[in-house]
Order: C-alpha cells, then structure tokens, then sequence
C-alpha cells in the first residue's frame, strides 16, 4: 500500500493497529497492550520493518511447522526486522525468540 501511495507509514499503522484495536475495544486507558501510542510509559509493542529487502518466499525458512504456503517462490516486498511485545523481543534479526 505505501508503495502504490494509497497509504504512508501513518495510515499503515493506523489500518493495522489503531482501528483493529478500537474495534476490539482495546483501546481504553484500562488496557495496556493494544492500540496504545508509543510514548515513555507505555508498553512498546513495536515491528520494525526493512521496506527495502525483496527475497523469495522460501516455505522452509518461515517460522511456522507448516512448509506450504501460497506465497512459495513469489517475491515479496518488505521483511520484518524485529518485533516487540509489551518491550519483550519476539522476533530479532528476522528470528523468532521463542
């Protein structure tokens, strides 16, 4: 979507974390995991994304048990780099932690 321009960064995270989160209704001073805006004190629940990378799907490097997938052999835009849950890694360096 960023690529085509139908959205910038902003509208990314808000399409993907924002909205689903009031929609779940967990985006209320009560609830602090989802939907919350990054700023000292909250939980850093955070992706970061190379946007640059373009590889081939290879099935037997995903994290999952499963070895088929749709996207197998397609190149796709974009790798996630590292991803944080409540400030804990849960992927680094494009590998899961756990």
């Amino acid at each position: 979507m960023v690529a085509t321009g139908l959205l910038d960064w902003h509208g990314v995270a808000d399409r993907m974390s924002v909205r689903p989160a009031v929609i779940g209704r967990l985006d209320g001073l009560g609830n602090r995991s989802q939907g919350r805006p990054l700023a000292p004190g909250e939980p850093a629940n955070l992706l970061l994304l190379d946007p640059a990378h373009r590889a081939p799907v290879d099935p037997a490097a995903l994290a999952s048990r499963s070895r088929n997938s749709p996207y197998a052999g397609r190149e796709l835009p974009g790798r996630v780099v590292h991803t944080f849950l409540r400030g804990v890694p849960t992927v680094l360096d494009g590998k899961a932690t756990r």
